[in-house]
């Protein structure tokens, strides 16, 4: 940054203008800016919109239909998550891939969708360990094999069946903690 640029900024930060120094500081030059990055830590802080974008993030694509039955959604509500997801393009709709449904609405989840998941699985999980639980699942319903044991999710690039096995252990143990919660929950 150049001496004059930066004497700017900092005089805009002493006259009170902290949204602009922060905007020029952070962002200056690059395609993002200060609002549409707010708006989109906006829409990850609902659990259900986050869940959505790291279901992607793991998946690579997903239905609809899908993305109900994982999140438990009526179609309405779904709908509201999606559209705020869409808005802030953290994900995309696409169209139904070669084998699937034509009828049915597929989504992806977008290049600042994944920087974001990844982001966060660095910061929790540290370093590119996360690589090692899982590299890539898929909707069960575009992967064209599945396990004997009615598994049905299954990697789509090298991964170690134990490591998706644990995967998947670890997410029916969660399911189960959440209906334990509800329904205490509900009974208060």
């Amino acid at each position: 940054m150049t001496g004059t640029l930066e004497q700017k900024l900092f005089t805009e930060l002493d006259e009170g203008n902290v949204i602009q120094y922060v905007e020029q500081r952070l962002f200056g030059e690059k395609i993002d800016s200060l609002t549409p990055h707010i708006e989109r830590k906006k829409a990850l802080a609902e659990p259900t919109r986050y869940s959505i974008v790291y279901l992607l993030y793991e998946y690579g694509e997903i239905s609809r239909k899908r993305l109900a039955a994982e999140t438990g959604r009526d179609s309405n509500d779904l709908q509201h998550h999606l559209n705020d997801l869409l808005d802030t393009n953290l994900i995309a709709e696409i169209p139904a891939p070669e084998d699937a449904d034509g009828r049915q609405t597929y989504y992806r989840i977008t290049t600042l969708g994944k920087q974001e998941i990844a982001s966060d699985i660095e910061h929790i999980v540290g370093g590119l360990a996360h690589e090692n639980r899982f590299r890539a699942l898929g909707d069960p319903e575009l992967v064209d094999e599945r396990s004997d044991s009615g598994d049905r999710r299954r990697a789509l690039v090298a991964a170690t069946e134990e490591g998706v096995e644990e995967l998947d252990n670890r997410r029916r143990d969660l399911r189960s903690r959440w209906k334990d919660f509800q329904q205490v929950a509900s009974q208060e």
